[in-house]
């Protein structure tokens, strides 16, 4: 049956030559599909367009129609599409030129088809070759016809794969768009917490400058102070030393008063008689006692200095600790700072001390209270009647 059919369409014997067919010496059930493979829509419209007389109104279809029939004889219109397809298709004419009988060019038609590439340009490569015959021109036809058939099965499976993929890509776009909307928010969220946290850096900045400059001020005013007074280091070292031995002798003076007053009772030897005061002296000595009490430190400022024993026979026989500072002659105005910090009374001498002593002995005991008498006048009767005063102040602030 199939040598029937083949030698139905068997063509006459190949005449010599090389002369390649044109469009419209191909069979006219050749033009559509030609027309239909190897040319695209845009090219069917744009040589419809220059070479067809066209009302306006006309579908790709009726374009398809009217280029096949002006291929079916030679014309303007064939010769155009003729130079076209010779033009695109000029590679695929080379490489089937190559095939020099019918069997090699049947083999090399059925290898592209099989390959499925470029079909187009093999399909008028093949049906324009001087060795295709009648015979392998339907087979050729009928091949594409069938390929026609199967790419029409496969769009149609295309176009709903795409169409469930325009689906799908829909679904994803709104996603990605809500993700978009989530991001960009979250950015904006992160942007402005950004700029908060640059706002308080440079607040701290600035605060820590501000607080940096108030130091450098401050050490810059102590360099000044320190250069102003040199001596200040020694005179602190000094000043805590002095108040380091004024505590300790005033411990030792209470040990002793102390001990002094066990004596009499301990030894068995009777004390000697003690000398004969006047009756009112002895009196005034009782008081001032009383008033003082133990463990007392009288501090005396000024007076003059073969005086200062009698002055510390009156304070130390009434049973108070006596210190003296003889208001800036020889001992340093910086050393009165504590024998003042030390004392329960003070006696100022007026008449024989400094003006930098006198103000501050005053500035002293006025800020803590400190009882302080001053006497003109430097004479121990002066002394003993400032020594009762200030006793009496004494203990007017601590009746106990």
């Amino acid at each position: 049956m199939a040598d029937i059919c083949c030698a139905a369409h068997a063509a006459p014997p190949l005449t010599p030559g090389s002369r390649r067919r044109r469009l419209w010496e191909l069979g006219s059930h050749a033009h559509c599909p030609v027309i239909g493979v190897c040319l695209a829509l845009d090219h069917v419209r744009d040589l419809a367009s220059r070479w067809l007389v066209l009302r306006g109104d006309e579908d790709d279809y009726t374009l398809h129609c009217s280029l096949v029939t002006a291929a079916a004889r030679r014309n303007p219109v064939a010769e155009a599409l003729q130079k076209t397809l010779e033009q695109r298709f000029a590679l695929d004419i080379r490489q089937a030129a190559r095939a020099k009988c019918r069997d090699s060019l049947m083999s090399w038609w059925r290898g592209r088809a099989a390959a499925g590439e470029a079909i187009a340009g093999a399909l008028w490569a093949t049906l324009t070759h001087p060795r295709c015959d009648d015979w392998l021109e339907m087979r050729v036809l009928g091949q594409v016809h069938m390929l026609q058939h199967q790419v029409g099965a496969a769009q149609r499976v295309d176009l709903a794969r795409h169409r469930e993929l325009v689906t799908e890509h829909r679904a994803l776009a709104r996603d990605l768009a809500e993700v978009q909307q989530r991001m960009t928010a979250w950015a904006l969220e992160r942007s402005r917490e950004q700029q908060d946290w640059e706002r308080e850096r440079m607040q701290q900045r600035a605060a820590l400058m501000a607080l940096q400059s108030q130091c450098d001020q401050a050490q810059q005013q102590l360099r000044q102070w320190q250069a102003l007074h040199p001596g200040l280091p020694e005179r602190q070292a000094l000043q805590q030393r002095l108040a380091q031995q004024v505590e300790r002798n005033q411990q030792l003076q209470r040990e002793l008063n102390l001990l002094a007053s066990r004596t009499p009772a301990a030894s068995p030897v009777p004390a000697p008689p003690p000398d004969p005061a006047p009756p009112a002296a002895s009196a005034a000595a009782a008081q001032v006692r009383a008033l003082l009490g133990a463990h007392r430190v009288v501090l005396c400022v000024g007076g003059r200095g073969g005086s200062v024993p009698q002055y510390r026979q009156a304070v130390e026989g009434v049973g108070a600790q006596f210190l003296h500072h003889d208001g800036g002659e020889e001992h340093k105005p910086a050393q009165l700072d504590p024998q003042l910090a030390a004392a329960d009374l003070v006696i100022c001498q007026t008449g024989c001390i400094s003006h930098d002593a006198y103000w501050r002995v005053k500035a002293h005991c006025k800020r803590h209270g400190t009882p302080c008498v001053f006497v003109d006048t430097p004479s121990r009767s002066a002394f003993e009647r400032a020594l009762e005063q200030g006793a009496a102040a004494a203990g007017a602030e601590s009746p106990g």
